[in-house]
């Protein structure tokens, strides 16, 4: 009677959860959709891209940088599989490589952000810039807040944590951490390449 009571709740917890988590990315995703249209907006009506006086931004960060999220969100749904699986010594290895990714990703960023100075690209200088800078800087504010949420893990990690809990809680970062690099991805193209 006790297990049953217990994995009722957990269901209930969960199903709560899911849908909270559904609820925040669908928020985020309507947040870039209106970054997205406005920038698609200025951008096709635009005489010449970028605009006269701009330079293109190189590739070559920005590479990187999708290369990273991509890597972070491949560990991350290894370190989750290895979690469901009770392998727990691969779960921790897989855990620790997305944070480090994580952490390098925000690096490139910086580098980004200073690349962009360089060649002449300031938050103030037009809307060009202004429109860069807001994809790059509320993407990132976002991947500070999903290091954060791996943070909020380690709980999981050390085992402290109700295995059924730390599923729902490890499910939910994944979700997000997901989300973002998907993000990244329509900001890559979006913005970089074409």
């Amino acid at each position: 009677m006790t297990t049953m009571v217990v994995n009722n709740h957990l269901e209930r917890e969960k199903m709560v959860s899911s849908i909270a988590m559904v609820m925040t990315l669908v928020s985020f995703s309507m947040l870039f959709a209106t970054l997205m249209l406005g920038y698609v907006a200025y951008r096709f009506t635009a005489e010449v891209w970028p605009p006269l006086g701009m330079q293109r931004a190189s590739l070559g960060l920005p590479t990187i940088s999708t290369v990273i999220i991509l890597m972070s969100s491949f560990s991350y749904f290894l370190s989750e599989n290895s979690f469901l699986q009770g392998k727990l010594k691969a779960f921790r290895a897989y855990y620790f490589f997305t944070l480090m990714l994580g952490l390098a990703f925000m690096v490139s960023q910086l580098f980004l952000w200073k690349n962009l100075k360089l060649i002449g690209i300031y938050v103030d200088s037009t809307v060009f810039g202004s429109i860069i800078y807001a994809f790059t800087w509320i993407h990132a504010a976002h991947v500070v807040g999903g290091i954060l949420a791996l943070l909020f893990l380690i709980p999981s990690i050390r085992g402290t944590r109700d295995g059924g809990k730390s599923q729902i809680w490890l499910q939910n970062v994944g979700q997000f951490w997901h989300f973002l690099g998907i993000i990244w991805v329509i900001i890559y193209f979006g913005i970089f390449v074409f």
